[in-house]
């Protein structure tokens, strides 16, 4: 990088042409009869034509080359860090000397520079030694790990392996997040292997594939794998073009609740389960999400465990059908009789969550209504509403004191959706004041309010028992 920035500051300035060609064909490139210029430093398979791009003469049409992943930025910071010393090497000696500092500095790296070589007597120790060394920095990953081990194993495949790799890395690019490719490998793992905790990821492939043949077929199929995986974090994807709407609704929902540990159980229902299947999967496994999440059994281990039992039974074909799905999670389910009754009692803070539920509710007291109507959830047109108040208020609602005001404010019963269009004008001083938006709105849930003569803690939690009844068709058990 910094031999690349010299030659280009000495070309642009047109001065050192002798050093800026020596660089340039000693130590960047090299002729060859038939690949014409040959870079001498390729990077692995990733990286190594955008740094050949980045690090050829500027003059290209498109430089610096666009990056498409975290390593071309790296890559491209680095050199233009190298640019910017440069230039301020240059400038320190006020332009004239430039060529002859500059050239110093290329003697130094040619003459003075040392390169450490650490060897280890195996790769295990290799890498723990490298861990420690970046142990100053970033911490090496575990994919990082991984990668080694199995490009190692691969010999004489590496081509092969490092093309399969890079297109699992491809796939997974858009996930974001700390460590996505330790997600997938992870997920993955527990799918088609067996159960795995974050931190023994590599140490289960390791156990797992000792040799070229292991090592190319499990890339292989990460490569492929990882395609399903990131689609089934976005419903849009192209792989669910042949899925009905409904199974893309909510694979959506799914999302909206993201519960890691039901990952793998995604992965293997989309890898293996027909499209029939899928579709009532997918909604049993969204249902399930709300009624764990609001029961506050998300953090269970009987549920990750569960999940990663059921999900090796798929892939290795025990399971096929939905209702055996169904039979495996029986043990882990929220009953109908306990979900009722948290539903009932339900507090909700989050606007999000509060808005999900309220549509889905609105769905399934509206099923003929369009589309547009009930999966609006663009704030500026559908407004989530508190009956009573969010801030206490000083008139207009006796029936509730400061202690029951706090009590009841975010309960369920005390929510509801209005379309913005329908909430001009609203007064917030009384019930009596607002009834009357409610009462013609075109939101089912929402207009039974009339059926309310005022606002009361009783007749709130009136309110919520029968949202809670509504729940259990909207959110079945199976």
């Amino acid at each position: 990088m910094l031999l690349a920035a010299i030659r280009d500051y000495l070309h642009e300035k047109k001065i050192g042409e002798e050093i800026s060609t020596s660089l340039q064909n000693s130590y960047l490139f090299s002729s060859d009869r038939r690949e014409g210029f040959k870079q001498r430093l390729a990077l692995n398979t990733d990286d190594r034509t955008f740094f050949k791009n980045l690090t050829s003469k500027n003059t290209e049409k498109d430089w610096p080359p666009k990056v498409s992943r975290t390593s071309h930025k790296l890559l491209k910071n680095a050199y233009f860090c190298a640019a910017k010393r440069v230039e301020s090497i240059a400038i320190s000696v006020s332009g004239v000397d430039a060529p002859a500092t500059l050239n110093n500095w290329i003697d130094y790296l040619e003459n003075a520079a040392q390169v450490i070589l650490l060897r280890a007597h195996d790769q295990s120790r290799a890498f723990k030694m490298f861990e420690t060394l970046n142990d100053r920095g970033l911490r090496t990953s575990q994919a990082d790990l991984v990668k080694s081990y199995l490009f190692g194993l691969a010999d004489k495949q590496v081509g092969l392996a490092q093309s399969k790799w890079s297109n699992m890395l491809e796939n997974l690019q858009d996930l974001g997040g700390d460590d996505p490719q330790v997600s997938f490998l992870r997920h993955y793992l527990i799918a088609f292997s067996g159960f795995v905790r974050a931190d023994g990821v590599y140490d289960a492939i390791q156990n797992r594939y000792k040799n070229e043949g292991t090592s190319i077929s499990f890339l292989t199929s990460l490569a492929e794998t990882s395609r399903i995986y990131t689609a089934t974090f976005n419903p849009e994807s192209e792989f669910w073009d042949d899925y009905s709407p409904a199974s893309r609704k909510y694979l959506e929902d799914f999302n909206f609740f993201d519960l890691r540990p039901m990952r793998p159980l995604l992965l293997a229902v989309s890898t293996k389960f027909d499209k029939n299947e899928f579709s009532k999967s997918i909604r049993c496994l969204s249902s399930l999400s709300l009624r764990l999440v609001m029961s506050a059994r998300t953090r269970s281990g009987a549920n990750e465990q569960a999940f990663a039992d059921a999900a090796i039974k798929i892939t290795e074909g025990e399971i096929v059908k939905h209702k055996d799905l169904v039979e495996a999670l029986k043990k882990i389910f929220v009953s109908d009789k306990d979900f009722q009754e948290v539903f009932a009692n339900a507090r909700v803070s989050k606007a999000a969550l509060a808005r999900y539920i309220l549509r889905e509710l609105e769905h399934t007291m509206s099923p003929d209504k369009k589309e547009e109507e009930w999966v609006n959830t663009d704030p500026q047109q559908i407004t989530l509403e508190h009956i009573l108040p969010k801030t206490f208020p000083e008139t207009g609602w006796e029936n509730f004191d400061a202690d029951t005001h706090m009590e009841y404010k975010t309960r369920l019963g005390n929510l509801c959706l209005l379309k913005r269009s329908e909430n001009n004008g609203m007064s917030n001083d009384s019930f009596p004041a607002k009834k009357p938006f409610f009462a013609k709105s075109s939101l089912t849930t929402t207009s039974q309010l009339r059926e309310y003569e005022d606002w009361s803690p009783q007749n709130l939690e009136d309110r919520q028992r029968k949202l809670a009844t509504l729940a259990l068709l909207t959110w079945p058990a199976i």
